[in-house]
């Protein structure tokens, strides 16, 4: 009778197990990742690098008295410059996205040039902590330079941006 309880047993869990299975189905598919979600990511790892890089422009431009929170904002340009390739990892070239397909057909360029902007960027970091304010504005301009590379080959004009489409 030990072993006829067994199988039960084991019969029991089987079924439980593929009864679960089921009723996850639903909340799998719930879980598949649009590429609308996927742009919407990249988009917001661009806007912390914008955000950041246009407020260390905004204190040293306008002279106000937040130096001392450049090196907080440039730790940041370097931490979300980390993020950018694995942001355009996941290919969506249509909808609300102004990458262009190129990206994906030079990853490797793309990726080399994300890479120097991290390096720049990492480099924006070092210098900020220092307080130079003519090291951070060269810095700056390094950094501006490797991300205007980028914008240049990999995104859309702005005639031709999804943003322009939706006015």
């Amino acid at each position: 009778q030990g072993e006829r309880t067994h199988m039960s047993f084991t019969r029991l869990t089987i079924a439980l197990t593929v009864l679960g299975a089921f009723c996850l189905l639903p909340f799998g598919s719930a879980f598949a990742q649009s590429d609308n979600a996927y742009i919407q990511y990249r988009q917001k790892v661009m806007q912390a690098q914008g955000a950041n890089m246009g407020a260390i422009g905004e204190i040293l431009k306008e002279k106000l008295p937040l130096a001392a929170n450049i090196a907080d904002h440039a730790a940041q340009v370097s931490e979300s410059a980390k993020l950018i390739p694995s942001a355009f990892k996941h290919k969506v070239t249509e909808g609300m996205t102004d990458a262009q397909p190129k990206l994906w057909t030079d990853w490797k360029e793309f990726e080399e040039k994300a890479g120097d902007l991290q390096k720049a960027a990492a480099h924006l970091a070092s210098v900020a902590k220092g307080g130079d304010m003519a090291a951070i504005g060269e810095a700056v301009k390094g950094v501006g330079k490797t991300c205007g590379g980028c914008h240049k080959e990999y995104r859309k004009p702005k005639e031709e941006s999804y943003k322009n489409k939706m006015k």
